[in-house]
Protein backbone atom coordinates (compact mmCIF):
# COMPACT_ATOMS: atom_id res chain seq x y z
CA UNK A 1 0.00 0.00 0.00
CA UNK A 2 2.81 2.41 0.88
CA UNK A 3 4.50 1.79 -2.48
CA UNK A 4 1.28 2.87 -4.21
CA UNK A 5 1.04 5.96 -2.04
CA UNK A 6 4.67 6.81 -2.79
CA UNK A 7 4.06 6.38 -6.51
CA UNK A 8 0.94 8.56 -6.33
CA UNK A 9 2.87 11.24 -4.42
CA UNK A 10 5.63 11.28 -7.01
CA UNK A 11 3.00 11.29 -9.77
CA UNK A 12 1.35 14.28 -8.12
CA UNK A 13 4.52 16.31 -8.66
CA UNK A 14 4.43 15.92 -12.46
CA UNK A 15 1.44 18.24 -13.14
CA UNK A 16 2.93 20.68 -10.62
CA UNK A 17 6.11 20.89 -12.66
CA UNK A 18 4.38 21.06 -16.04
CA UNK A 19 1.49 23.48 -15.45
CA UNK A 20 2.42 26.90 -14.00
CA UNK A 21 -1.14 27.80 -12.90
CA UNK A 22 -1.93 28.63 -9.27
CA UNK A 23 -4.86 26.21 -8.94
CA UNK A 24 -2.86 23.27 -10.31
CA UNK A 25 -0.08 24.01 -7.85
CA UNK A 26 -2.45 24.18 -4.89
CA UNK A 27 -4.29 21.05 -6.01
CA UNK A 28 -1.05 19.11 -6.37
CA UNK A 29 0.24 20.40 -3.03
CA UNK A 30 -2.99 19.48 -1.26
CA UNK A 31 -3.22 16.02 -2.82
CA UNK A 32 0.44 15.17 -2.13
CA UNK A 33 0.02 16.41 1.46
CA UNK A 34 -3.08 14.23 1.93
CA UNK A 35 -1.30 11.21 0.43
CA UNK A 36 1.67 11.84 2.72
CA UNK A 37 -0.63 11.99 5.76
CA UNK A 38 -2.24 8.68 4.78
CA UNK A 39 1.21 7.19 4.22
CA UNK A 40 2.36 8.34 7.66
CA UNK A 41 -0.69 6.84 9.37
CA UNK A 42 -0.39 3.51 7.56
CA UNK A 43 3.34 3.37 8.25
CA UNK A 44 2.97 3.78 12.01
CA UNK A 45 -0.48 2.28 12.73
CA UNK A 46 0.74 -1.31 13.02
CA UNK A 47 3.64 -0.47 15.33
CA UNK A 48 3.40 -0.62 19.08
CA UNK A 49 5.07 -1.72 22.24
CA UNK A 50 8.85 -1.62 22.42
CA UNK A 51 9.13 -0.63 18.73
CA UNK A 52 7.49 2.75 19.29
CA UNK A 53 10.66 4.60 20.49
CA UNK A 54 12.46 3.47 17.32
CA UNK A 55 9.58 4.73 15.18
CA UNK A 56 9.69 8.08 16.98
CA UNK A 57 13.41 8.45 16.22
CA UNK A 58 12.78 7.45 12.59
CA UNK A 59 10.07 10.11 12.30
CA UNK A 60 12.43 12.61 13.91
CA UNK A 61 15.02 11.69 11.29
CA UNK A 62 12.41 12.17 8.53
CA UNK A 63 11.65 15.65 9.81
CA UNK A 64 15.36 16.50 9.73
CA UNK A 65 15.73 15.32 6.14
CA UNK A 66 12.63 17.32 5.19
CA UNK A 67 14.19 20.40 6.78
CA UNK A 68 17.40 19.71 4.88
CA UNK A 69 15.45 19.50 1.59
CA UNK A 70 13.69 22.75 2.47
CA UNK A 71 17.08 24.37 3.02
CA UNK A 72 18.16 23.27 -0.44
CA UNK A 73 14.96 24.60 -2.01
CA UNK A 74 15.22 27.97 -0.27
CA UNK A 75 19.00 28.15 -0.74
CA UNK A 76 19.38 28.60 3.02
CA UNK A 77 22.59 27.07 4.37
CA UNK A 78 21.41 27.17 7.99
CA UNK A 79 18.29 25.09 7.26
CA UNK A 80 20.34 22.65 5.20
CA UNK A 81 22.96 22.15 7.91
CA UNK A 82 20.49 21.92 10.81
CA UNK A 83 18.27 19.54 8.82
CA UNK A 84 21.24 17.32 8.01
CA UNK A 85 22.25 17.26 11.69
CA UNK A 86 18.74 16.37 12.86
CA UNK A 87 18.25 13.81 10.10
CA UNK A 88 21.57 12.08 10.60
CA UNK A 89 21.34 12.07 14.41
CA UNK A 90 17.84 10.56 14.21
CA UNK A 91 19.08 7.93 11.75
CA UNK A 92 22.08 7.09 13.94
CA UNK A 93 19.92 6.84 17.06
CA UNK A 94 17.43 4.61 15.21
CA UNK A 95 20.29 2.35 14.12
CA UNK A 96 21.73 2.15 17.64
CA UNK A 97 18.32 1.28 19.10
CA UNK A 98 17.77 -1.42 16.46
CA UNK A 99 21.19 -2.94 17.19
CA UNK A 100 20.35 -2.92 20.91
CA UNK A 101 17.11 -4.80 20.19
CA UNK A 102 18.94 -7.15 17.79
CA UNK A 103 16.53 -6.28 14.97
CA UNK A 104 16.79 -4.53 11.64
CA UNK A 105 15.10 -1.20 10.98
CA UNK A 106 12.95 -2.78 8.27
CA UNK A 107 11.83 -5.44 10.75
CA UNK A 108 10.82 -2.77 13.26
CA UNK A 109 8.98 -0.60 10.72
CA UNK A 110 7.31 -3.46 8.84
CA UNK A 111 7.13 -5.94 11.73
CA UNK A 112 3.47 -5.32 12.57
CA UNK A 113 2.08 -6.04 9.11
CA UNK A 114 0.31 -9.33 8.58
CA UNK A 115 0.09 -10.21 12.27
CA UNK A 116 -3.11 -10.92 14.11
CA UNK A 117 -4.03 -10.10 17.64
CA UNK A 118 -4.03 -12.91 20.17
CA UNK A 119 -6.94 -11.39 22.05
CA UNK A 120 -9.82 -13.70 22.84
CA UNK A 121 -7.73 -16.59 24.04
CA UNK A 122 -7.68 -18.01 27.53
CA UNK A 123 -5.51 -15.95 29.88
CA UNK A 124 -2.37 -17.53 31.26
CA UNK A 125 -2.84 -19.08 34.68
CA UNK A 126 -0.27 -18.33 37.34
CA UNK A 127 0.80 -21.43 39.21
CA UNK A 128 3.11 -21.87 42.16
CA UNK A 129 3.12 -21.21 45.86
CA UNK A 130 3.16 -17.94 47.69
CA UNK A 131 5.29 -17.61 50.80
CA UNK A 132 5.07 -14.50 52.93
CA UNK A 133 8.20 -13.39 54.73
CA UNK A 134 8.21 -10.88 57.53
CA UNK A 135 11.20 -8.93 58.83
CA UNK A 136 12.21 -11.57 61.40
CA UNK A 137 12.15 -14.33 58.76
CA UNK A 138 14.21 -12.16 56.40
CA UNK A 139 16.80 -11.54 59.12
CA UNK A 140 17.02 -15.29 59.82
CA UNK A 141 17.41 -16.05 56.10
CA UNK A 142 20.21 -13.49 55.77
CA UNK A 143 21.99 -14.88 58.85
CA UNK A 144 21.86 -18.45 57.47
CA UNK A 145 22.87 -17.57 53.89
CA UNK A 146 26.47 -17.58 52.70
CA UNK A 147 25.79 -16.05 49.28
CA UNK A 148 23.49 -13.04 49.14
CA UNK A 149 22.44 -11.19 45.99
CA UNK A 150 20.74 -7.82 46.43
CA UNK A 151 18.74 -6.70 43.41
CA UNK A 152 17.86 -3.03 43.73
CA UNK A 153 14.60 -1.92 42.22
CA UNK A 154 12.23 0.99 42.17
CA UNK A 155 11.18 0.47 45.79
CA UNK A 156 14.74 0.81 47.02
CA UNK A 157 15.14 3.98 44.98
CA UNK A 158 11.82 5.45 46.11
CA UNK A 159 12.65 4.71 49.74
CA UNK A 160 16.12 6.28 49.28
CA UNK A 161 17.56 3.21 50.96
CA UNK A 162 20.87 2.97 49.13
CA UNK A 163 22.87 4.09 52.17
CA UNK A 164 21.23 1.66 54.62
CA UNK A 165 21.75 -1.12 52.04
CA UNK A 166 25.43 -0.12 51.75
CA UNK A 167 25.74 -0.33 55.56
CA UNK A 168 24.04 -3.75 55.53
CA UNK A 169 26.41 -5.00 52.81
CA UNK A 170 29.43 -3.74 54.75
CA UNK A 171 28.22 -5.50 57.90
CA UNK A 172 27.54 -8.77 56.03
CA UNK A 173 30.97 -8.73 54.36
CA UNK A 174 32.58 -8.23 57.78
CA UNK A 175 30.77 -11.40 58.92
CA UNK A 176 32.28 -13.36 55.99
CA UNK A 177 29.23 -13.41 53.71
CA UNK A 178 29.55 -13.23 49.92
CA UNK A 179 27.35 -10.27 48.96
CA UNK A 180 26.70 -9.22 45.41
Amino acid sequence: MNAGLLTASIGGMIPYMIDPSYTTGLTCLGSVSALSAVMGVTLTAAIGGADMPVVITVLNSYSGWALCAEGFLLNNNLLTIVGALIGSSGAILSYIMCVAMNRSLANVILGGYGTTSTAGGKPMEISGTHTEVNVDNAVDMIKEANNIIITPGYGLCAAKAQYPIADLVKMLIEKGKNVR
